[in-house]
């Protein structure tokens, strides 16, 4: 079975669109324990499937499900340009303190009794 996205992922929209499982298919093939089964939405089981397959070769997915990839890119770039900003954020703190982290870490090395005096 290739991967596929769990039904949390998929908006309500698509899964309108999905095709219906018959009663009948559902009970006989056990569909609620197939990775590709979409729930139940408008009181109709769901399936990702363009058919059902259960094996590798026959497996297609429903060309609806190609309506989510602009979506969850736009949602990807965000995230990307908000950790973009925190990374930023970050590495300027980090910047500003360096040199007082670094005299800690010196601080906090024991003392060999060295010619210097303490090491810190």
């Amino acid at each position: 079975m290739r991967e596929r996205i769990e039904s949390k992922h998929v908006t309500k929209e698509i899964k309108s669109q999905m095709p219906v499982i018959p009663v009948e298919i559902v009970k006989e093939r056990g569909c609620t324990f197939c990775p590709y089964y979409l729930g139940n939405y408008e009181k109709q089981p769901r399936c990702m499937m363009k058919t059902c397959a259960w094996d590798d070769e026959n497996e297609r997915f429903h060309p609806i499900l190609r309506k989510l990839i602009p979506f969850y890119k736009e949602k990807m770039e965000k995230a990307e340009e908000k950790f973009l900003a925190m990374k930023k954020i970050y590495t300027t703190l980090l910047g500003m303190f360096d040199d007082e982290m670094k005299q800690e870490e010196l601080e906090k090395d024991e003392c060999y009794g060295c010619a210097y005096g303490k090491c810190g």
